[in-house]
């Protein structure tokens, strides 16, 4: 049944959300920039133009939704996602805010909203399988780390890296200190701390260090004792940004003007191929008794076809599969909830990583004895 919808930002993201909801439902996409809404007008839907932050215009864009997905940067996200909360809006959102939105629960609960936030690539899908493998695929997890990382296919100097989503949100990734759990303790690590090597094939080697993305998974995993991430990038890129970090550029009166650059310079050009990996680590005991190691590899690319980024797709569906488990009742509970809430329902997670699958994103899986076991 076609149910109507609003998406708060029109760019790369938002219009993957466009490209996968429009062929079901009413949607409304609301964006400041006129490219990004004739960009996304070529699926059906209805363009509106204008600042969610100025008086009446998000109450505007967002009445008639029976459900709001926000693709708007972190920096404001918090801001809309207050407003639409009071609007009593069902809401799904990526925006991934450096304040806690769960702190907005109750008041959700309150006027009968049902809102997933940080529901993504990662965090989202990725929290949405770590809360599968603790609550199901293991007896006992004792470690969880998750490499991720959205990539140019063809890196070229100086920055060996093209961003979809907003630069500030990756300076803040950048920038922001690590919340992690290591060995049943609480740790706060340096961003791009802890440097290693990860290989992907279709990738070669790449970087992977320390960033901000564990989050509500400290609070919705209490039991297990390790739980780390770690951004993936091409090494020249993670060197350079370390440089830069060495030269000053990230000290509060630098950053701005490194944030315009990067702005600019991170933007794909039109028709640029990108790619998307993610590897999910998990080691514990398996049902049976045995020490287990498993490694869930998601490697996602270009679609030319539509015109859309891999990160696009990876982050934009996997918040649309989990706009329609709102939408058709079967995740209805006002108050605010982390992605990983649908992974620990079996049935809402096989749902959405089916839907994920039907359009091309799926893990591979392998299962092996955990070292020393």
């Amino acid at each position: 049944m076609s149910r109507r919808v609003t998406v708060l930002g029109a760019g790369l993201i938002g219009r993957a959300m466009v490209f996968d909801l429009a062929r079901e439902h009413d949607v409304t996409v609301a964006d400041l920039d006129a490219e990004n809404l004739a960009a996304a007008a070529r699926w059906p839907c209805r363009g509106v133009q204008a600042d969610v932050l100025a008086p009446g215009v998000l109450e505007e864009a967002a009445g008639p939704a029976e459900l709001v997905l926000s693709a708007l940067p972190g920096a404001i996200g918090i801001r809309v996602l207050e407003r639409l909360i009071d609007l009593g809006k069902n809401v799904v959102d990526i925006s991934f805010t450096e304040e806690d939105p769960t702190r907005l629960s109750e008041r959700a609960a309150a006027r009968g909203a049902t809102v997933i936030v940080d529901c993504g690539v990662c965090p989202g899908l990725s929290n949405i399988a770590a809360a599968d493998a603790a609550r199901r695929r293991f007896a006992r997890l004792d470690r969880y780390v998750c490499y991720v990382g959205g990539l140019p296919r063809e890196p070229q100097p100086p920055w060996f890296y093209k961003n979809p989503f907003a630069a500030e949100s990756v300076i803040d990734e950048y920038t922001r200190p690590c919340r992690f759990r290591i060995g049943g303790e609480a740790v706060t690590l340096d961003p791009l701390s802890g440097a290693e090597t990860v290989e992907f094939a279709e990738t070669g080697t790449l970087a992977g260090f320390h960033t901000d993305g564990i989050r509500t998974l400290l609070r919705s995993l209490p039991e297990v004792p390790t739980l780390v991430e770690k951004t993936l990038r091409h090494p020249e890129h993670y060197a350079f940004i370390v440089r830069l970090r060495e030269a000053g550029f990230f000290a509060p009166d630098a950053l701005p003007a490194l944030t315009a650059v990067c702005r600019r310079a991170w933007r794909f050009a039109p028709g640029e191929a990108d790619i998307t990996v993610m590897r999910l680590v998990f080691e514990g005991q398996a049902h049976g008794g045995a020490a287990v190691r498993l490694q869930m590899d998601l490697v996602d690319h270009y679609d030319a076809e539509n015109g859309l980024l891999s990160m696009a797709r990876t982050t934009g569906f996997t918040a649309a599969a989990a706009a329609r488990l709102v939408l058709d009742g079967s995740f209805a509970r006002p108050g605010v909830h982390p992605p990983e809430a649908l992974g620990f329902e079996a049935g809402l997670c096989r749902r959405l990583l089916h839907e994920l699958e039907e359009r091309g994103i799926r893990f591979t899986v392998r299962e092996e004895a955990a070292a020393g076991s």
